[in-house]
């Protein structure tokens, strides 16, 4: 009996001091499950920009923990960014029934990576996955996105955002305009564009009947082309991308945890900032939003 368990102790991989590591990017692993834990586990996912600024908290703890370990074993790497990410993911997750889905998803890793739960290494990682993990949590406790904004809605007229009848009494996450941005950018204020057309001018006009023409249920003037556009966007907007970053980066950098770490964490701070800006810019006061106004026209069929 003890002969076999050794051989397939060997087989597997868990054999002490020697670490067989996860095949794939570990990193890319953990975009993968964050997408999937907010937006596939949760009824109706997390709106943005939520959605976008929890995988930017994440992949920042999953930095700061490959940072700290770049110097170690692949195995040990991927240890320790898992722990930082599972960690990242319970914290985004608290008052919500998400823990048993993080905890299968860092189970899942933990066998291919091969470092016994009860070693030292183990400890070790896990530890510098807490502080990592916490620098992160601590820096973004505060950062805007759990504070109460009273939405109040106006009065019917043109360019004024009505509630959609059947849907939400009130818009998504008024409070996101004052979201701290990531990666120390600066002041959202920055990205303020140009308002749109005021409702009495002909442009406004213009751009109304385009979209109640193109957006009708039965349109005569929308192409093929926008329809699957229209479809497309339909979905998350952050998987979306991450899917298309995981295609562009492929498994280049499954054995530089460093390097993946650097980029998808760049890279949510992006999308992330980029929803938080959208946001500012809808709801300045008075800023009237023609796709809102609209939100009754834009019909599309319910199949292809």
């Amino acid at each position: 009996m003890k002969v076999s368990i050794a051989a397939a102790a060997l087989a597997a991989g868990f054999v002490p001091g020697v670490y067989a590591a996860y095949e794939g990017d570990i990193v890319q692993y953990w975009a993968l499950q964050g997408n999937l834990l907010t937006n596939g586990t949760i009824i109706g996912g997390i709106a943005s920009p939520p959605s976008a600024w929890a995988q930017a908290v994440v992949h920042a703890a999953i930095y700061h923990a490959a940072t700290e370990t770049k110097t170690k074993s692949l195995a040990f790497q991927q240890l320790a960014v898992s722990h930082a990410a599972h960690n990242a993911l319970t914290w985004v997750f608290h008052g919500t029934r998400n823990y048993n889905p993080t905890d299968a998803a860092l189970r899942q890793v933990l066998g291919p990576i091969g470092i016994a739960a009860n070693s030292s290494n183990a400890a070790a990682a896990r530890d510098i996955c807490r502080k990592a993990a916490r620098t992160v949590l601590v820096a973004r406790a505060d950062d805007g996105i759990n504070d109460f904004v009273d939405y109040i809605v106006q009065p019917p007229a043109p360019g004024v955002y009505q509630p959609t009848p059947g849907g939400n009494p009130l818009p998504d996450t008024p409070q996101a305009p004052l979201i701290k941005l990531f990666g120390g950018v600066g002041d959202v204020k920055q990205f303020q564009v140009s308002p749109p057309p005021k409702p009495n001018s002909p442009e406004y006009e213009k751009h109304v009947e385009r979209v109640r023409n193109v957006g009708a249920r039965n349109s005569t003037t929308r192409t093929k082309h926008e329809t699957e556009t229209a479809y497309f966007w339909r979905e998350s907007s952050v998987t979306q991308w991450t899917r298309i970053a995981n295609a562009v980066v492929g498994d280049r950098w499954k054995a530089d945890v460093s390097q993946a770490a650097r980029f998808y964490a760049q890279f949510y701070y992006a999308l992330a900032n980029a929803a938080i800006a959208s946001f500012h810019v809808k709801y300045v006061p008075k800023l009237s939003q023609l796709f809102l106004s609209c939100n009754d026209a834009l019909e599309l069929p319910e199949s292809h």
